[in-house]
């Protein structure tokens, strides 16, 4: 009995500890997204891997929460599982006011999400995965707002310290605009077109940045609304692999003996007619 107990508890630590490692990768990332900065205007790979990246990382998420709120028991360790993760993302977050409030969002997501989870389970006769795709939006969610928040707070600040500097690519599309139509004017030489150039590109950078310098502050909350609304396009695209990943993993689990079916004979008291 002694034994089965151990085992239980080994088992038990070890989902908790996949719970808070696939967390803390996620908070590592999103720290990653808040150090991008005007970088996302560069349509480049080095710009979308830490998005790839991100959604990975919620997928491990979901995929550990999914386990942990399926198979560990009682509730109230599913509780300290979902505390625990959220410290330790605070700590890679920072702790200041964003990450505070972020970290207490996934608390209480974490907390929403394992109640519904075990309470779906329990209105059901036979096991099944659907408990944990119905409740895995919430917390989800509340991931990719993390996320988006955290580029929000970066970008804010690179902003606050140096101003808003204008996208690469806008000035080379539009100086390669106005490059074409000096191509049309054969009385220049080609330095005299060099030097129009350069001085055309100088005049419409310092001319876009004084006319948003007012308004910079309100360009990181534009730019992580956009961002939120493709990563909730994509959740909404693909939120079925987690649960189908699960139901792989819970035939593994049961091949190797890690968990078990228990089938439990309950009395059932109805009110009917006399």
């Amino acid at each position: 009995m002694l034994s089965m107990t151990t085992s239980k508890l080994v088992k038990t630590i070890i989902f908790i500890v996949l719970l808070i490692a696939a967390s803390c990768y996620l908070g590592n990332i999103c720290h990653q997204i808040g150090q991008l900065g005007d970088t996302i205007f560069s349509p480049s790979m080095d710009t979308l891997h830490p998005f790839l990246w991100l959604l990975l990382a919620l997928a491990l998420v979901a995929i550990t929460a999914g386990l942990v709120a399926a198979l560990v028991r009682p509730l109230w360790i599913c509780f300290v599982a979902f505390a625990l993760s959220s410290l330790a993302v605070l700590f890679i977050w920072g702790i200041n006011l964003i990450g505070i409030v972020l970290a207490v969002l996934y608390l209480l997501a974490g907390l929403l999400y394992s109640q519904g989870v075990a309470k779906g389970l329990n209105e059901r006769i036979n096991f099944s995965v659907r408990p944990i795709k119905d409740n895995q939006t919430i917390l989800l969610i509340v991931l990719i707002i993390a996320a988006c928040a955290c580029f929000y707070s970066g970008y804010a600040a690179q902003i606050e310290n140096e101003g808003f500097t204008t996208p690469p690519f806008v000035i080379d599309m539009v100086t390669g605009m106005a490059e074409g139509q000096m191509e049309e004017l054969t009385d220049l030489t080609p330095e005299e077109k060099e030097q129009a150039t350069a001085e055309f590109r100088e005049q419409f950078e310092r001319q876009v940045e004084d006319w948003i310098k007012p308004y910079q502050q309100l360009i990181p909350i534009g730019i992580a609304v956009m961002l939120l609304s493709i990563l909730m396009t994509i959740f909404s695209l693909i939120s079925w692999l987690p649960t189908l990943i699960l139901t792989a993993i819970f035939a593994i689990l049961a091949v190797f003996h890690v968990t078990k079916v228990v089938t439990e004979t309950q009395e059932v008291k109805r009110l009917t007619i006399d």
